[in-house]
């Protein structure tokens, strides 16, 4: 199956509105999970980078629950719409997964009068993320007529509140529960689980039918005891960062690709190779429809660093 279709191939369910309401059209990119919650599926981006982010929107009796808020403003108008066309009742709240602003580029559309809720450094990050790049705003308007009418009334928006480790948040009839991801993608991740419905928003600690990014601090060990946390709430359904949503089976398949990496760079350390010929030389042709090829010498260098670490731990 050709890579860029993946995204598209969300639950196919009726879009049924709260209560007795009529169904209406959300657009294309929002599909209904189970009833009250949805998501907000991120389309394709251009050169081979993989979907856009995706935003969970959960109704409660109190209102209702972002998880992010879209990719580009333009997005983050088309979910704003699409909790209008939903309820009547206000966000209450926006839930970040991680710092980067492809996740929370519609902070503004909603917050005040949301509350904001992060990761502890969230705040930190955003600060430096912001005042290093001036510009990305205004760069943004001039990108496009359509871009600079989604911008209107923009304002920054830093997160009012701030976990640790776990945080519990009750709105209305539902549960959410903030679990702390170490070293898996940003500065500071989170996925949100919701124990009822058995839904999980698992962040970016994977991604579907694409290579991810591995920053510096980002590990494949760390990778691997967070998906091993997530899996064992046994979700029924799985809302990554970006792609399609599915089941364990995406923990699953990231977790073989992982194992099939390290195995393939120890060997070629093995046959005395260094990082720069395994860099040239390794294939894994069972990803090549994988999208994020970019990403792939990061990814070896991060498999480079376990095989590193085994060696040095049997040397002692």
């Amino acid at each position: 199956m050709r890579p860029k279709l993946v995204w598209a191939l969300a639950v196919t369910v009726s879009l049924l509105t709260v209560g007795k309401v009529a169904a209406q059209d959300l657009g294309p990119n929002v599909h209904k999970i189970k009833d009250g919650i949805f998501v907000y599926v991120g389309g394709p981006r251009p050169n081979d980078a993989g979907p856009e982010s995706n935003c969970g929107i959960i109704l409660t009796q109190q209102g209702v629950v972002l998880i992010d808020t879209g990719q580009t403003p333009i997005a983050s108008r088309a979910i704003q719409d699409a909790v209008k066309k939903l309820t009547s009742m206000p966000v209450r709240y926006v839930i970040h997964t991680e710092t980067h602003g492809d996740h929370w580029a519609g902070d503004y559309l909603f917050s005040p009068p949301a509350v904001v809720v992060a990761h502890e450094g969230t705040s930190a990050a955003l600060k430096d993320r912001e005042a290093g790049d001036p510009a990305r705003i205004e760069r943004l308007r001039a990108s496009a007529p359509e871009m600079r009418a989604a911008l209107e009334g923009y304002h920054w928006v830093v997160p009012q509140i701030e976990y640790r480790q776990k945080m519990t948040l009750d709105v209305g009839e539902r549960t959410f529960e903030l679990l702390y991801l170490k070293n898996a993608h940003s500065e500071a991740d989170s996925a949100i689980w919701l124990p009822k419905e058995r839904v999980l928003f698992s962040a970016s600690v994977v991604v579907v039918n694409q290579f991810n990014i591995l920053r510096p601090w980002v590990t494949i060990p760390d990778i691997l005891a967070d998906t091993k946390m997530l899996k064992a709430l046994n979700p029924e359904f799985v809302i990554p960062g970006h792609g399609t949503p599915g089941t364990v089976k995406i923990f699953t398949d990231m977790e073989q690709y992982y194992a099939l990496l390290v195995d393939r760079v120890g060997q070629m350390v093995k046959d005395g190779k260094s990082l720069d010929q395994i860099q040239k030389d390794l294939r894994m042709p069972e990803y090549d429809q994988w999208m994020g090829k970019d990403r792939i010498p990061a990814n070896i260098t991060a498999a480079y660093n376990v095989v590193a670490a085994r060696l040095l731990f049997k040397g002692d």
